[in-house]
This record gives structure tokens, C-alpha cells and sequence, in this order.
């Protein structure tokens, strides 16, 4: 698990949630069901990998308009890619060989 990498993405995401949390009421659902884990990992208290089950928040950009925001989808998705150590799986690292092939 990079550290470093969550700490940053939880900054970013509360940057983000921040914003939107005053104009729209999922979003101020969405800080409150994570500010706890955004706090853990600004401090470099989260030291082990999350199962996606536990993170929560995917049901709240599901069932609300917070996918309209891209900039707070792209934090969250950071984030809960950071705080399961997704970017160390082989299915991550399969996409991104993918991706890498298709822009040559």
C-alpha cells in the first residue's frame, strides 16, 4: 500500500466533497459516511488494504446525481482505489498495459 499515494487522494477527495457538500445533500452524505476514513488517511494512520466492501460510499453516487460531478467521481474512485491497494492488482496493472498498447 502506498501511503503517500492515499494520503494524497484523501486530501483531494476532501477537497472536492468540501466543495459540493454545501450544494448538494448527497454529497454531504457522502463526507459524513467517509470523513472518518478520509481523516485516518490524511494523518498515515490507514496502513493496511480496505476490501471494497468496507469503503463505503458506491451506493451513494449509485442512487444520487453525484456522478454528474466528475471531478468528485474521479477523487472518490482515487481514493477507493488507494485505500484497497487496487493499483497493485493484476487486473489493474492488466487495463493499464491495455490502455498503454491502445494510445501507441
Amino acid at each position: 500500500m502506498n501511503i503517500l499515494a492515499l494520503k494524497q487522494s484523501a486530501i483531494d477527495l476532501r477537497e472536492k466533497l468540501d466543495f459540493y457538500k454545501d450544494k448538494d445533500s448527497a454529497a454531504l452524505a457522502l463526507y459524513q459516511q467517509l470523513e472518518h476514513l478520509i481523516s485516518a488517511a490524511e494523518r498515515g494512520m490507514i496502513k493496511e488494504k480496505m476490501q471494497a466492501r468496507d469503503i463505503p460510499g458506491y451506493r451513494t453516487f449509485v442512487e444520487s446525481n453525484l456522478e454528474q460531478y466528475s471531478d468528485l467521481s474521479k477523487a472518490y474512485n482515487n481514493f477507493f482505489i488507494e485505500l484497497n491497494d487496487g493499483r497493485n492488482s493484476e487486473a489493474f496493472k492488466m487495463l493499464q498495459e491495455m490502455l498503454r498498447k491502445s494510445r501507441l
